[in-house]
């Protein structure tokens, strides 16, 4: 177990290093604007409610069957020229089933599906 932990700290000091050696070397990620609200034009329409501070969302279908779905996307997508990206959600209510998917999706994504 241990020489596995010293695996992964490796690989994790290696990735620290690729970073800090491409901005020494002027390298720097080109500048990507990053997500910063809710896409409130691309969504599955009907099924949600989107804030106005744009920043939560509301599910407001009664699932009637188990392929209705409530997607929605950023404003922006993720940044791609970067090692390490990091969004978090907080889901306050998981509804009756507790079903909910989160993933990423490309700007052509069917929204009546389920992302991942």
């Amino acid at each position: 177990m241990g020489s596995n932990n010293n695996k992964n700290q490796d690989l994790g000091l290696y990735f620290l290093e690729l970073a800090r050696a491409s901005s020494s070397m002027g390298v720097e990620d080109e500048k990507e604007e990053l997500p910063t609200e809710l896409n409130t034009i691309n969504s599955s329409g009907g099924f949600l409610v989107v804030s106005p501070d744009k920043l939560s969302v509301k599910y407001t279908s009664v699932n009637l069957h188990g392929h209705d779905v409530g997607v929605v996307q950023a404003n922006k997508p993720a940044p791609v020229k970067r090692l390490i990206y990091y969004f978090e959600i907080y889901v306050k209510d998981a509804g009756a089933k507790g079903q909910i998917a989160i993933g990423f999706t490309s700007e052509t994504f069917k929204m009546r599906r389920q992302p991942g």
